[in-house]
């Protein structure tokens, strides 16, 4: 068996001669570089093939994120694992998104996780697409292959096994609670209770006794004693949605517990011990709340060990085919399919209810239809109308309103001219035609500008959206003089 070729990066003689020892254990040839030079000296002399490196984040004269891409450039089969200390798990991530496999974290006391995470990178073993596809499937999360949420799912899924607590952003109807369920069963919790609560859902006057639990006695009503949610879900996992509208009195208490894992019901004497991880969830900005004083901190640094954002339904407008044909599989028994025309309306909403709204939009078009091909007309007239507005395209029976406005404006601007025309004489007809060209692209312009700050710059969803290729757009901005710059 060919030996596998490993590059340690690391300033720390402790941390090489340790991965020496080990890798070669394992029958590696091991490389060894300490700063950012020696990296650059092996990748400038010929040699084999790297087949893996471990790559400390902080070196004296380096980036571990500049190095890592350096090294896939020469290498680009070469699988990444970052050596980070908690400081920089963050950066940790950042590396994951850009094409690490993992990240270990220092000092390495879980020798069992470090040497799974080792032999993963040996075996060139990934979790196949269609395999992480299966397994998210089983939460209620569906996507297609080319979504952004498949980069999403794959780094959670590495995420999952890591003691660190999570926090998950997204807009209502994202799925977040559906990405904590994951997280949770892709852990090594996934045995242990999995206990959800949604913060805003509780009123402040009970939010308290539903967390921590209550003693007999300890207020009006409690007639027997009463376990909170951190007993509930010792060992496992608490998930605690829409975070942000937890009250003050409530954070100061969570802050305690996350710190210490200490706890006390209500009317005790006596403080319990938990041992949970918590995922939480929210749709606000955090960081502006902390700004305005409505939320805590300390309490934020603690609940985003690490960050999640899970990218809004019109982000990612070629999910929305597998979920229409997978709810509709499972919700009529017959051969019910939805016809090209109907998708594409569902591919050009916006969706500010996201996939929640889209589940509700396919319920009340079965409880309507009759049987047969789900087709355009089939769907919410209001869904239509918007839909066909920023499609651009025309439906049966129903011309959307800024088409007819266009239309109507056409021929207000060619009736103002030909009323000027006593008389063709002294008419400069290439001048005409030319301000009318120009007058072309600046409306091309101002309307790819606008597109543009919509969609934050993503090009692929604009060109979706206005019907038109990447090129034209590339083209009207850079052909027709704007200094717009490209994304």
């Amino acid at each position: 068996m060919e030996k596998k070729r490993m590059l340690v990066v690391d300033d720390e003689t402790e941390v090489t001669s340790f991965f020496t020892y080990f890798l070669r254990q394992k029958n590696c040839e091991v490389l060894v570089a300490n700063t950012g030079k020696d990296v650059e000296r092996l990748l400038a002399s010929p040699s084999a093939e790297i087949h893996g490196a471990l790559i400390d984040l902080k070196l004296p004269d380096a980036n571990g994120l500049d190095l890592m891409k350096r090294i896939k450039a020469v290498h680009p089969s070469c699988e990444v694992l970052i050596m980070t200390g908690y400081s920089t798990i963050k950066t940790a991530v950042t590396a994951m998104q850009w094409g690490a496999r993992d990240y270990l974290e220092k000092p390495f006391d879980d020798l069992d996780s470090l040497e799974r995470i080792i032999d993963a990178v040996l075996d060139s073993s990934t979790l196949q697409e269609d395999e992480l596809a299966r397994e998210a499937a089983r939460y209620g999360i569906l996507y297609a292959p080319d979504s952004p949420l498949a980069k999403v799912l794959a780094i959670a899924r590495k995420l999952a096994k890591k003691a660190i607590h999570i926090l998950i952003e997204g807009e209502t109807g994202t799925g977040k609670e559906l990405m904590a369920r994951f997280l949770h069963g892709a852990s090594s919790r996934a045995a242990q209770p999995f206990v959800a609560m949604n913060c805003g859902a509780v009123p402040e006057s009970l939010l308290e006794s539903e967390l921590f639990g209550y003693e007999k006695g300890a207020f009006t009503g409690a007639v027997k004693a009463r376990k909170g949610l951190f007993e509930l879900a010792h060992n496992g996992t608490l998930f605690l949605d829409e975070i942000g509208e937890a009250p003050p009195a409530i954070q100061v208490k969570l802050l305690r517990t996350l710190e210490t894992g200490e706890y006390m019901r209500i009317g005790a004497e006596r403080v319990g011990q938990s041992n949970i991880r918590i995922l939480s969830a929210t749709n606000r900005d955090l960081e502006h709340e902390v700004e305005m004083n409505r939320f805590r901190r300390d309490l934020l640094y603690r609940l985003e060990g690490i960050k999640l954002s899970i990218p809004p339904l019109r982000e990612r407008i070629q999910d929305i085919p597998v979920i229409a044909h997978a709810y509709i599989r499972k919700k009529v028994a017959d051969a019910t399919e939805i016809a090209p025309d109907a998708l594409e309306l569902l591919q050009h909403y916006d969706w500010p209810g996201n996939v929640r709204q889209l589940i509700n939009v396919l319920n009340q078009t079965l409880a309507l239809h009759d049987g047969g091909r789900i087709r355009a007309e089939h769907l919410p007239a209001s869904l239509r109308d918007r839909a066909a507005q920023r499609a651009g395209v025309l439906l049966v029976g129903s011309q959307p309103a800024l088409h007819r406005l266009i239309d109507r404006e056409c021929e207000r601007f060619v009736e103002a001219i030909t009323r000027h025309l006593s008389s063709i004489d002294g008419i400069d007809f290439d001048y005409l035609l030319r301000r009318i060209k120009q007058l072309e692209g600046e409306v091309g312009r101002t309307v790819i500008e606008r597109g543009l700050a919509e969609t934050k710059g993503n090009r692929q969803l604009l060109s979706k959206k206005l019907n038109i290729t990447k090129r034209t757009i590339r083209y009207i901005l850079n052909e027709k003089g704007s200094g717009t710059s490209s994304s």
